[in-house]
């Protein structure tokens, strides 16, 4: 099978939308919650597109590993973008089956925290080795990432200032969207442009 036969295709760019899908979600939820709007019905919602999505991204992380295996290995961003990956696939589905469920937040708050600490090792990663096209953009997306992460935890057990959490969260997830949006849709193209371009 040649290079550029399974170059063609890039399951990060399907990764990517599905963090944006999962951050604007997560934007609108956050703010419902802040404004007194939670329910058990907007839990079941939410649930439900969580569980997708992180069912989607377990599709999309497994191909990661796979394209890899293949014979186009690019290790360091493997370990970067495959970890991630499959730690968000992991986190989304355990947050979709909490909310259907009705389940004790707190459970999902440590699981997300440790997510958390990887995603900023990953931050950190990025820029001390200049790592995508865009290390910026790619460093502001792990480091919202990791901090909307390790958020749950203090958002899961202070009750009293839940609201004031449920309003940073969401102002960290839109960020968080927008780094993946932008880093998807320019991948996107950027893949497609380099395949047609034979390079």
């Amino acid at each position: 099978m040649e290079a550029g036969v399974v170059a063609t295709y890039n399951p990060l760019v399907l990764v990517l939308a599905l963090v944006s899908a999962a951050g604007a979600s997560g934007v609108v939820y956050l703010l419902k919650v802040a404004r007194g709007q939670d329910s058990r019905e907007l839990k079941r919602e939410f649930g439900l597109l969580f569980l997708a999505v992180g069912v989607f991204a377990l599709g999309g992380f497994i191909q990661l590993l796979w394209t890899d295996w293949a014979g186009f290995p690019a290790d360091q961003f493997t370990e970067l973008f495959g970890v991630t990956s499959g730690l968000f696939a992991f986190i989304m589905i355990v947050a979709g089956l909490n909310f259907l469920l009705g389940l004790d937040l707190r459970a999902l708050a440590w699981p997300a925290a440790l997510m958390g600490l990887f995603l900023l090792q990953g931050a950190r990663a990025v820029l001390d080795f200049d790592l995508t096209r865009n290390p910026f953009m790619t460093f502001l997306l792990w480091l919202s990432a990791g901090l909307a992460s390790l958020g749950l935890l203090p958002y899961a057990y202070l009750q009293a200032q839940r609201k004031l959490f449920a309003y940073l969260g969401a102002a960290v997830l839109a960020l968080m969207t927008l780094a993946a949006f932008v880093t998807g849709i320019n991948a996107f193209y950027g893949h497609i442009a380099r395949i047609v371009g034979g390079s």
